[in-house]
């Protein structure tokens, strides 16, 4: 094959997602000169934590004021930022359009509406953000359960608020954010039930630092405005189960050594948030497991800096993936600005156009991230905790319970991918991401492993894709119309050692 026929690069750096993360860094690589694409799933730029400001602030309604003043000060704090984004000449930003596949070599597979292609960068930058920790109890199938993440979506962008009894489970502050949202709205929750406790904030304490003082006292206010409101609130609940027939109608859970119930028309759960680790692990990237969040996230260097656990066979040159924001570290909207910051300085010296991160870059990501120690411990997981029993759904695409799973495993598919292989489990359309941590946990329950976690083998597409788009792709480097592959469906009851991502 002629060099000519290797097609050339479409920039200097891909980011994939436009949040607070993916902004910041577009805007310090195209000051210094790079050419950037900036690819985003959503309408307008924000991301999750910014999402529909643009529209927000333009909307001078009254309710349109009501619901600005509900979402609060650190919403309102981005428009700065995305206007920032928005006026810098030289981003090539391209919205609604979807990656399902990402190369090590910087080869990045897009689609928008019909159309789907390759562009290809010098570097890679990952800011897709994180997922909240998947939740798998009894009747969390349920119409009218939701996450807390999708209720805030619903308000920002749909500016849909919820009526009846909502009740709020789980743990983390965006539990409580999210009730003083509702409570401003003028929807008083009917009950929070928080799976942490006294003792877990006290050992939090140990943890904390001066620059984590002030999100704790904000947290504290949260809990005092609810208190002040006569919002009934339990700690150390467990054991919660969602009923209901054609929607959910009542939920049962355990606190303070008592069974209780309470009907309810609404409810939001959230265990915690974790690195959305869907792009990651197709690419191939080392992931490593965090015990005291119970989730996976990409092994980086402190700038970003991915390496490929793909074997030689599939993929023997140099990675030029980085991950920075939520996607490597939930630190929020400041934390994900900062890392941005410090990962475009990076990606700047890997081209030969700077030296690297300054000082004042890593000071500011370090002063942002201290909080984190204190909020692992105050926050742990709580609803995800224990494995769920036999008759719970586990993998929801393919309504695949954890008794199945566990009769699967016992008759001897006690590896990830022939796990997969012979249920469908993580087939469906979200690929894993709802389903993935907790068959891995069902298999280390049976193995009585203690390392890390297996995960599925990654593989595109990370999103569906018609079959029509794959058929006009455009961009296509061809020489990777000839890729090898890897046998990943042992045989029927054969032990294997599982393939765990490197440390």
């Amino acid at each position: 094959m002629t060099q000519s026929n290797i097609p050339p690069y479409d920039a200097d750096v891909i980011i994939v997602g436009c949040g607070p993360a993916g902004m910041t860094a577009a805007i310090e690589l195209v000051q210094a000169g790079c050419s950037v694409i900036v690819l985003d799933m959503q309408l307008t730029p924000g991301g999750q934590i910014f999402r529909s400001l643009e529209a927000n602030l333009r909307d001078n309604s009254p309710s349109g004021q009501t619901l600005l003043a509900a979402l609060g000060p650190t919403y309102k704090a981005g428009a700065e930022l995305i206007q920032r984004f928005r006026t810098c000449r030289g981003i090539d930003y391209r919205p609604e359009t979807t990656v399902w596949e990402v190369r090590p070599d910087g080869t990045v597979g897009w689609l928008q509406g019909t159309n789907a292609g390759y562009v290809r960068g010098r570097q890679v930058l990952l800011a897709h953000g994180a997922m909240e920790r998947p939740v798998p109890f009894p009747g969390w199938t349920l119409p009218g359960v939701m996450t807390a993440g999708a209720v805030q979506t619903l308000l920002k962008a749909g500016h849909l608020k919820p009526t009846g009894n909502v009740v709020l489970a789980g743990t983390g502050p965006l539990l409580l954010l999210l009730a003083n949202q509702l409570h401003q709205l003028g929807i008083k929750p009917t009950l929070i039930g928080r799976t942490d406790r006294f003792a877990d904030a006290l050992s939090g304490v140990s943890h904390l630092r001066p620059d984590g003082l002030l999100p704790l006292i904000k947290g504290l206010g949260w809990i005092a405005r609810l208190k002040a409101a006569g919002v009934k609130s339990v700690t150390g609940l467990k054991d919660l189960a969602a009923h209901g027939h054609q929607k959910v109608e009542a939920i049962s859970f355990t606190a303070n050594g008592r069974q209780q119930t309470q009907p309810c028309d609404l409810l939001i759960v959230h265990d915690g948030i974790v690195p959305s680790i869907d792009i990651p692990n197709s690419v191939g990237l080392r992931l490593q497991w965090d015990e005291a969040n119970a989730s996976w996230r990409p092994d980086t260097t402190f700038d970003g800096q991915t390496a490929s656990s793909l074997p030689p066979e599939l993929y023997a040159g140099r990675c030029v993936i980085r991950v920075t924001g939520d996607a490597r570290r939930i630190g929020g909207a400041d934390a994900a600005m900062a890392h941005g910051r410090l990962a475009a300085q990076s990606i700047l010296a890997a081209l030969g156009q700077g030296t690297g991160p300054c000082s004042k870059a890593v000071r500011s990501v370090r002063k942002s991230l201290s909080v984190r120690p204190f909020l692992d411990a105050a926050f742990p997981p709580g609803l995800s905790r224990a494995l769920p029993e036999n008759d719970t759904i586990v993998c929801r695409c393919e309504e695949l319970t954890a008794g199945k799973l566990r009769e699967k495993i016992r008759s001897g598919f006690r590896n990830m991918d022939a796990l997969r292989g012979e249920t469908r489990c993580g087939m469906g359309p979200c690929q894993g991401r709802s389903c993935m941590v907790t068959a891995a946990r069902l298999l280390q329950e049976h193995t009585h492993a203690t390392a890390c976690p297996p995960t599925f083998r990654g593989r595109p597409p990370i999103r569906p894709i018609p079959l029509g788009a794959i058929a006009n792709l455009s961009g296509l480097d061809p020489r990777a119309t000839i890729r090898l592959t890897l046998e990943d469906k042992p045989e029927h009851g054969v032990e294997e050692t599982v393939d765990v991502p490197a440390e």
